[in-house]
């Protein structure tokens, strides 16, 4: 049976890129990237400008980065168990793989308006994989956002 977890992040003060969501694949169960966001959090109005994502799945020998949190994967059902998968936030120091990373999405949204993205063929996290939602430009002064990966654990 498929569970669903959301690994969000609320609020958090970003001056420069940064890996805003990173899934590392959980023993004996495979994960599908399902929806990822951002979104300005600002309580006023932040130097407008445009902020560079993307979606990388990273193969095999991760190591995660650092600097920023490890959220617990909330389940989106409460009768659900804890997820398999771990996460981290808005690590400064990026994500790493001994593999080919495999780009699936690389996107550019105006701060204004942020960002959403629901992916009609998912990507694939396998248990010694990693997906790295990042931010990829570097912001002009400081600004405020939230957002998150919506993730399926599957097994």
């Amino acid at each position: 049976m498929a569970r669903r977890y959301a690994v969000t992040f609320e609020g958090v003060t970003v001056s420069a890129a940064q890996d805003f969501v990173t899934i590392i694949g959980g023993a004996n169960k495979t994960c599908r990237i399902i929806r990822q966001w951002w979104g300005c959090a600002d309580t006023t109005l932040a130097t407008g400008q445009n902020l560079s994502v993307r979606g990388r799945v990273l193969p095999v020998t991760v190591s995660a980065g650092s600097g920023g949190s490890t959220p617990t994967p909330r389940p989106l059902d409460g009768g659900d168990a804890a997820a398999t998968f771990t996460a981290h936030a808005n690590d400064t120091s990026k994500t790493t793989t001994n593999g080919t990373a495999r780009i699936v999405e690389e996107n550019g949204s105006h701060l204004y308006a942020g960002y959403a993205l629901s992916f009609p063929a998912p990507p694939i996290v396998e248990a010694t994989s990693a997906y790295v939602f990042e931010l990829l430009s570097t912001v002009s002064g400081t600004i405020t956002i939230s957002g998150g990966v919506e993730v399926e654990e599957i097994g």
